[in-house]
């Protein structure tokens, strides 16, 4: 059985030798087999084995019972181990979330502070094959593409698994063999939430009448279904960098080459759409997604379609973007923005943004769109951050442009146009932050020569 584990983190390459190692060890037969297995195959690779067990305060004696049972384990043991004790029903109550997502919630919460802190390299959870195929079953019934088949990888960011491969019959037999005790909680014998009930009578129902191999073959499709998305998902990257396809700047989709693409990757496309405007935390259905290819197959330019969670996609220019609808009074908070005058050197808040300024030698160096070098002394007027104005105009290598009309030949959305922020002084355009800047920035200036160096950043990044 050991050696069974040790293949399995030596095929995914799993806890390289000398890691050190956090266990989520809750008492039960998994979790203690997990801790006896890396703690009797530490010697051999290294490790440093430590425990860290979660009492959720839901069950009582029992649950203070398991607590001091882990605790006894490691002292005998010599396993330095951590212990915390929750009060997940009032969070539940206070959260709006079930037992189970609240336990789940702060039991990870936990975790990943005790590996912050301590410094662990690895988290080591006992997830063991029941678990994925229980995974599997239950996005079918809810619902799920590729990505969701594939559950639980053996390694998720510096969580690893390292039973994934065994059974529950096999991790019961290691445990009875090696004179392991462990503590039962019985509430897993209990049909009541989803998990429970696919565990108790879905699952034992479709091995009697349907397959007894059910779970060797969901886990079978998770591994599959996982090695297939990492490698569309290598395309769909390959793609999101190509400039024929998404626009750099701000990640917006190009409309007719993207509609031209195969569905699984326009699907994808979209997703890094949504996460990117989103910040990854919210979910598209397989609706929305759906939504969102009828629009780039049939819109036009001010074609708009209503997302979840108040976020809106729409065409213009032959691009697909995606943006959250402001709330009420939003447009009158951005005109009461005051210009505010640059401090130089210094730093300057603005709205959401702040502006540093400081004074640097030129050297002929490259910027990125959030910086700029320039001579303020080329510019007649105090430097100041503010949102477009009547009469607003910007100096290029071809001459003058009002910014109007060079907001319109970039082909910037109309709602984005209001937010811009500019660096100007008086009507002059002296940088479109993110995009274009003035051409005489740094007229005259020779190597050497103090400049003044700009970035501006949203503030907390």
């Amino acid at each position: 059985m050991r050696e069974k584990v040790e293949q399995f983190c030596n095929r995914y390459k799993l806890l390289p030798d000398g890691s050190r190692i956090l266990v989520a060890c809750s008492g039960g037969a998994d979790s203690m087999a997990l801790l006896d297995i890396l703690r009797k195959l530490a010697s051999s690779h290294q490790w440093q084995i430590f425990a860290a067990h979660y009492e959720h305060g839901i069950r009582g004696a029992d649950s203070l019972a398991d607590a001091a049972f882990v605790a006894d384990f490691c002292r005998m043991h010599q396993i330095p181990c951590f212990v915390e004790h929750g009060q997940v029903p009032q969070a539940a109550r206070e959260s709006g979330q079930t037992l189970e997502q609240a336990a789940r919630t702060l039991r990870y919460a936990f975790l990943q502070r005790i590996c912050e802190q301590q410094k662990f390299d690895y988290m080591a959870t006992a997830h063991h094959a029941d678990d994925q195929a229980e995974t599997v079953l239950m996005r079918i019934l809810r619902g799920t593409g590729i990505k969701g088949l594939g559950a639980m990888r053996p390694q998720s960011g510096s969580i690893v698994r390292p039973l994934l491969d065994l059974s529950k019959t096999e991790i019961l037999a290691y445990c009875q063999a090696e004179g392991l005790a462990f503590r039962e909680d019985a509430t897993n014998w209990v049909a009541d939430c989803t998990r429970n009930r696919l565990r108790l009578e879905l699952l034992p129902k479709i091995r009697r009448e349907y397959n007894p191999e059910i779970s060797r073959v969901l886990c079978q499709l998770a591994e599959v279904a996982a090695e297939e998305e990492d490698f569309l998902q290598t395309e769909i990257d390959r793609y999101w960098s190509d400039e024929r396809y998404v626009r750099q700047q701000d990640g917006a989709l190009w409309q007719q080459p993207v509609n031209a693409l195969h569905p699984a990757l326009q699907r994808g496309l979209i997703r890094k759409l949504w996460e990117q405007a989103t910040g990854s935390a919210l979910d598209l259905s397989y609706q929305q997604t759906e939504l969102l290819r009828a629009l780039l197959r049939r819109g036009t330019t001010g074609s708009r379609q209503e997302l979840s969670h108040r976020y809106t996609a729409y065409l213009a220019y032959g691009y697909l973007m995606v943006a959250q609808v402001k709330p009420k009074g939003y447009r009158e908070e951005l005109d009461n923005l005051p210009e505010t005058v640059l401090t130089i050197p210094g730093t300057v808040r603005w709205g959401k943004y702040q502006l540093v300024a400081e004074w640097r030698a030129w050297d002929g160096g490259k910027t990125l769109p959030h910086e700029l070098y320039l001579q303020p002394q080329n510019f007649s007027a105090e430097l100041v951050l503010r949102t477009r104005r009547p009469g607003d105009y910007i100096q290029l290598p071809a001459g003058r442009k009002t910014l109007k009309k060079l907001m319109i030949d970039d082909k910037i959305p109309q709602a984005q146009r209001a937010e811009m922020p500019l660096l100007a002084a008086g009507n002059e355009i002296i940088w479109m932050i993110g995009r274009r800047r003035s051409a005489r920035c740094l007229q005259g200036v020779c190597d050497n020569h103090k400049v003044l160096y700009l970035s501006l950043e949203e503030r907390g990044n």
